[in-house]
């Protein structure tokens, strides 16, 4: 039995593809919501450990007012 599915554009047609292709996709939302929420004057980096943000500690407290 054949197996096809299209997320995001992409044809997939095994297990192992689907959760690498929606893992992708979740961690895509994720880098785009924290970035939306950041606003203008906060740098966004991602590190190995996660995501720093550099700015005044007033943008970094309406950065994290945002994100809950």
């Amino acid at each position: 039995m054949k197996f096809e599915m299209k997320i995001n554009g992409r044809k997939v047609t095994s297990a192992s593809q689907i959760e690498r292709e929606l893992t992708k996709a979740a961690e895509h939302a994720v880098e785009e919501s924290i970035r939306k929420a950041a606003g203008p004057g906060v740098r966004i980096k991602k590190t190995r450990e996660g995501y720093i943000a550099e700015g005044s500690p007033d943008q970094i407290d309406r950065l994290t007012r945002r994100l809950r």
